[in-house]
């Protein structure tokens, strides 16, 4: 009984607060029941039912509390016993990227056949004329998917012969996973002034010609290939074409339970947000993030960390130290197992015009977003790249003056021994993509040896040190690897540290293991406060927006290996249901 007159007047306080003073106001707009809820809320972690109202929770508790909230209007969902959780809050996915990544990619593909019904579905969805890029070819031949390293499988290179027919009235220009390679048809060569059949074509060199001397379209030569593609390269698509693209991608985000992500596209992708959230179609809430040298735009608009609206947040800030580990451009202490004269790479704000580190150059930026009142999150994957930044926000609070910056170390993905202490003194949040070792894993101890690797994706021991986890995806992944945006990925790599085929069968530095109601809450509740809104989502409780996963299976209490088997039957944004499994 104190339960229902507790979830009634939760109700009634909310609705008043929403100017709801009408006898007809006063019931739910939808009431999910008979179910399940992990809230994430310390304070109720468990209910049975949750009801809405004008896309924010208004009562979550028994059926007994919540069900007489229903009226006439009411959309009424019997969960038949399944298994909620606050809608999935994705802290780094890379948006244009994927979308473009949906419409074309062929870095799983390994056969000639495969590549032809790529290129057939794509060009099936194109106006004649639009450019087909990317490709990435090759990224799982030397290290398959799936695999902990070692397992290879024949090498693949596109037959561009064999789709020249096809696409002729859509030029393709697509490269290989690290820029080793590069593929063009015919018509993308006419376009880019080539002539395949010229022995002496400037810029290019061909990997092969055919009998009759005309080149098969393979050519090598980053440069100058670059150069001789460059419009083709950099082309933006269409309006129409990415708005196209950014609709797709919100369906794939739908159908994952996924209900905000943190972005770092273009402004011309905030544009396209913008309008589709003005036009009631936007169904995925954006923390967006513009480049870190970018502060200025921010601050001449008045922009600070917490700006936007409940759709698009704004005042992020993303910034790079170093390279990836795909690629061995990560930075280290030591140089790389595989390659001894190789540290690693610092990115472009670490370095002048010749490519020589510059001290300091970066802490600029850092004091001068700080000032403005921005946040800054910044990618750092090798230990060196980890501990500059560390020492870096040590003179942050030095010469700007200690706050609850909630600053963002992105990825945090080998940390040195003695750094790990330093997180929490310094508010560090991990934004961290715990997939990225279940793919990783592939060449790990090959490129950095056994006892760095104990600092690697070391999530078990980066939350004993009072940092804060918050999860996401990297989605749709580097040019070495893919990661998908589907949650489950990545709550399955932090609670068994395996590939997905389950290897190693005891897991990968075990130890560093998590709870799965640590990896939800890092997902959900941790994810929010990494973006100052966790008074408005991250858990289910009155008065947040009203944005949540129905699950197939009950997280909590099935084995670990079947996570990956467990599919979300609604997702529900804003109060609204915008994904129902058929």
């Amino acid at each position: 009984m104190l339960r229902s007159v507790f979830t009634l007047t939760m109700f009634l306080a909310v609705l008043l607060a929403a100017g709801c003073d009408t006898p007809g106001d006063e019931t739910a707009d939808l009431i999910l029941h008979n179910g399940v809820i992990w809230t994430v809320d310390g304070a109720t972690p468990e209910a049975e039912a949750v009801a809405i109202q004008g896309g924010r929770f208004v009562a979550v508790g028994t059926d007994e509390a919540v069900l007489p909230l229903a009226g006439p209007g009411t959309d009424v969902i019997d969960l038949g016993g399944r298994f909620v959780t606050p809608g999935f809050i994705d802290t780094h996915v890379h948006f244009a990227s994927a979308a473009r990544f949906l419409e074309f990619n062929i870095m799983r593909t390994g056969t000639q056949e495969a590549f032809v019904e790529r290129v057939e579905e794509v060009i099936g969805s194109l106006p004649e004329g639009e450019w087909i890029l990317g490709g990435f070819w090759g990224a799982y031949d030397e290290w398959a998917a799936g695999s902990a390293g070692g397992d290879s499988r024949e090498s693949f290179i596109p037959d561009i012969e064999r789709i020249d027919s096809l696409t002729r009235n859509y030029p393709m220009f697509i490269r290989k996973f690290d820029n080793s390679a590069f593929a063009a048809n015919t018509a993308a060569l006419e376009a880019a002034g080539v002539d395949p059949c010229d022995p002496q074509a400037e810029g290019v060199t061909f990997e092969q010609r055919k009998e009759d001397g005309c080149a098969t379209g393979i050519m090598y030569g980053a440069a100058g290939v670059s150069r001789l593609f460059r419009d083709a390269a950099l082309q933006r698509f269409t309006r129409e074409r990415r708005i196209t693209q950014t609709k797709n991608a919100l369906e794939e985000i739908r159908r994952y339970g996924v209900t905000t992500v943190s972005d770092m596209s273009d402004e011309e992708q905030l544009d396209i947000y913008r309008e589709l959230r003005d036009a009631g179609e936007l169904t995925v809430r954006v923390d967006f993030r513009y480049p870190l040298d970018e502060w200025f735009k921010l601050a001449q608009q008045g922009i600070q960390r917490g700006g936007g609206d409940a759709w698009i947040h704004l005042g992020g800030l993303k910034g790079h130290i170093d390279g990836i580990m795909g690629t061995s451009s990560a930075r280290f202490f030591e140089p790389y197992d595989h390659d001894p004269d190789n540290r690693g790479r610092w990115r472009r704000l670490m370095v002048d015009e010749n490519g020589n580190f510059v001290e300091g150059q970066f802490l600029d930026y850092m004091l001068n977003a700080d000032s403005a009142g921005l946040q800054m999150t910044v990618h750092a994957i090798g230990d060196e790249a980890n501990s500059l930044l560390m020492d870096y926000l040590e003179d942050l609070n030095e010469q700007n003056g200690p706050s609850d910056r909630r600053f963002r170390l992105v990825h945090a993905q080998v940390i040195a021994p003695d750094d790990f202490e330093r997180l929490a003194p310094l508010g560090i949040i991990a934004e961290v993509q715990p997939y990225h070792l279940s793919d990783d894993m592939r060449w790990m101890e090959q490129r950095i040896g056994h006892e760095r690797c104990k600092g690697a994706y070391a999530f078990r021991r980066i939350q004993d040190s009072g940092a804060i986890l918050a999860f996401g995806s990297d989605w749709p992944g580097t040019s070495a690897a893919e990661y998908p945006i589907n949650p489950m990925l990545g709550l399955y790599a932090a609670v068994t540290r395996q590939t997905v085929t389950g290897q190693p069968e005891e897991g990968w530095f075990p130890d560093q293991r998590i709870s799965i109601e640590d990896a939800i809450r890092a997902y959900t509740y941790n994810a929010a406060y990494a973006s100052f809104e966790e008074n408005d989502k991250g858990s289910i409780t009155p008065g947040k927006l009203a944005d949540l996963a129905v699950l197939s299976q009950n997280l909590r209490e099935i084995e670990s290996s079947a996570i990956l088997d467990t599919e979300v039957l609604y997702t529900v944004v804003d109060g609204k249901v915008v994904y129902r499994k058929e």
